[in-house]
């Protein structure tokens, strides 16, 4: 497979670098440097840096150019983004969004975050954790809800849509002044 063929698609890309990370596991199992237990706890936190990623990327496209062209676009091509790109965009961020907190909340307990008594990095983690917590609420509690207001073509009042608008808008808002806090205290809990 040429590489042209492999960067044709996102899915192609992405198994391609998914099929990367198995040969370079598998290299270090064969090497005997690494046991399966390491690996499991490898790709669990692989998994989780690659979703949190996609997240606050989304949230920064979101908020730097998503939600701009919408407020600059014409009607017109206001209902051209809404229809072609924000189902797509909200649909990942959920994804991204799930996936990092369930890749989270599995680390808690695989790694005994939740059993060991007052380590060094429990006050990051734990900051980490419930600033994530919010996050995620905010997607799934007030994003997600305000969303399929906006998105819904049928007949809906002007003032709904408008509160739904602002709604977006102020909980993207607080998800990107989270992004930063959350991501510190995660990786401060590695290295403080």
């Amino acid at each position: 497979m040429m590489l042209d063929d492999i960067l044709k698609s996102p899915t192609s890309a992405m198994a391609a670098g998914a099929a990367a990370i198995f040969a370079l596991v598998f290299m270090a199992w064969l090497g005997g440097h690494i046991d399966m237990a390491s690996i499991a706890g490898l790709v669990l936190r692989v998994v989780h840096v690659l979703a949190a990623m996609v997240w606050v990327g989304l949230i920064w496209f979101v908020n730097a150019v998503q939600l701009p062209a919408l407020a600059d676009a014409n009607e017109t091509d206001r209902s051209a983004i809404l229809r072609k790109i924000v189902p797509g965009t909200a649909e990942n961020f959920r994804f991204a969004a799930n996936a990092t907190v369930i890749t989270g909340v599995l680390m808690l307990f695989a790694f005994g975050y939740l059993t060991q008594r007052a380590p060094q990095y429990a006050l990051w983690i734990w900051l980490g954790t419930f600033g994530g917590l919010a996050m995620l609420a905010f997607v799934h509690a007030k994003i997600s809800p305000a969303l399929r207001i906006l998105l819904d073509d049928g007949p809906g009042a002007v003032p709904a849509k408008a509160a739904a608008r602002e709604t977006v808008r102020f909980y993207a808002r607080c998800n990107l002044l989270l992004a930063g806090p959350v991501t510190f205290a995660m990786v401060a809990a590695a290295h403080v």
